[in-house]
């Protein structure tokens, strides 16, 4: 019920926009989501066959077995790759380089296929947060997902 209620908010409203950063922190998403969500998460995702690198956010309703709800967005980032020769996922801008996360790649058949685990130079950081939005038309408190990228060279 929940996702349904995001999945309809989103293609009226679109899921992402940008929002304004602090120094050394990037806007990554910025989505309207259900009331019913209470817990979001962010994380490095990659390609190995394209050299791309995003952020998959997920929240979740907290409930327990077929009360549970949960949704995942994708966000790209600009300027955030990942390096196939040196296995990391990289922030390139301005002339700084900063390796946000490492990845190991796994050939053992029941093992998790790809750990990528984030550095202390990156923090993904994701909260729920009320806002007051305008359509337009009217006013409307509307609950968002937002995630920022915190850097530190």
């Amino acid at each position: 019920m929940l996702g349904m209620s995001f999945r309809i908010l989103t293609a009226l409203l679109g899921s992402i926009t940008p929002t304004p950063g602090d120094a050394g922190t990037l806007p990554v998403l910025d989505a309207v989501v259900g009331a019913g969500y209470l817990h979001p998460t962010a994380e490095f995702a990659i390609s190995q066959e394209t050299g791309r690198a995003w952020v998959e956010a997920t929240i979740d309703n907290g409930g327990q077995g077929e009360d549970y709800d949960t949704y995942t967005l994708r966000a790209k980032v600009k300027n955030l790759s990942y390096n196939t020769q040196t296995q990391e996922i990289v922030y390139r801008d301005d002339g700084i380089r900063v390796t946000c996360a490492k990845v190991t790649l796994s050939k053992a058949l029941f093992a998790r296929p790809t750990d990528i685990r984030g550095t202390a130079n990156c923090e993904l950081l994701a909260r729920l947060e009320w806002s007051r939005d305008d359509n337009g038309f009217e006013y409307q408190r509307r609950k968002h997902l937002v995630v920022e990228l915190k850097i530190t060279p």
